[in-house]
């Protein structure tokens, strides 16, 4: 799938059955992620990924910088779970939760 669709589709590769299962798995894996681990959890598939579209593909600088976003995500989070309902707290895993699932439908709605 990595060459182009006419290309997979040459190969014998049903290309809109492939995505489609890829889409379901993709789906399932994160939704039993989030599930065991908690909406907290999200973040590690959410930041990377921004990461990747901000500053490329190299690992060599997703790592460090998606390290940095994930500290700076968890810190905001947590500061608007503190002031939102002030003086009481609402659990940062409900913002988390909130973010990531709009960033989420964003993006599979995006292609």
């Amino acid at each position: 799938m990595t060459v182009g669709d006419e290309t997979a589709s040459t190969l014998g590769i049903a290309v809109a059955r492939f995505r489609l299962v890829v889409f379901v798995a993709g789906a399932l894996v994160t939704g039993v992620m989030v599930a065991f681990s908690g909406v907290i959890g999200f973040v590690g598939l959410m930041i990377p990924r921004t990461a990747r579209m901000v500053v490329g593909g190299s690992y060599a600088r997703v790592l460090p910088v998606s390290a940095l976003l994930r500290a700076f995500f968890m810190l905001w989070c947590d500061i608007l779970a503190r002031t939102v309902m002030a003086p009481d707290d609402i659990p940062v895993g409900i913002v988390t939760g909130l973010i990531g699932g709009v960033f989420f439908v964003w993006l599979l709605r995006r292609r």
